[in-house]
């Protein structure tokens, strides 16, 4: 087969374009290739199109990079977590199925964490009286939430 751009030499490589939807094949010579390419590098410079994306994130504070806690599975400090925030989340969310820590909770803590959990769940319930234009249900919610937070006041000044 024939170079179809100089119809003299024979044609080695073969490609398929597809502009605006329409897809063509092409047959060239090496040379006409090298020449096709030039022009393209020209016309849209590739390597621009990478400027600015790390390729491999890097923690700011151990320098470990994603690649090597893919290779190994270990973190290399707790700034790690913030600098592979997205990914790590993936990767936890593939492990466990969630993102939310379910598991032990001090003895010492548990009851602020159970109230903050109380007051979470009562201010969704209050959005949505609000939203349903339940007011007097908004009213008790709200009231439940005011009394939850001032036990939590209490505890924390040890009351």
């Amino acid at each position: 087969m024939k170079c179809e751009s100089c119809n003299e030499r024979e044609a080695k490589i073969h490609f398929t374009s597809v502009i605006n939807g329409v897809m063509e094949e092409h047959h060239v010579c090496e040379e006409c290739a090298s020449g096709i390419q030039k022009d393209l590098h020209e016309q849209f410079p590739l390597h621009k199109l990478f400027e600015g994306i790390e390729v491999d994130t890097k923690c700011p504070n151990c320098g470990l990079s994603y690649e090597k806690f893919r290779s190994t599975g270990k973190l290399g400090c707790s700034r790690c977590y913030d600098a592979f925030g997205k990914e790590l989340e993936n990767v936890i969310r593939g492990i466990h199925g969630h993102t939310k820590h379910n598991g032990k909770i001090p003895k010492r803590g548990y009851s602020m964490i159970r109230h903050q959990e109380d007051i979470d769940h009562l201010d969704k319930e209050l959005h949505e009286a609000v939203k349903l234009e339940e007011y007097e249900k908004a009213a008790v919610l709200r009231d439940e939430i005011k009394r939850i937070k001032s036990v939590m006041d209490s505890d924390k000044r040890g009351d």
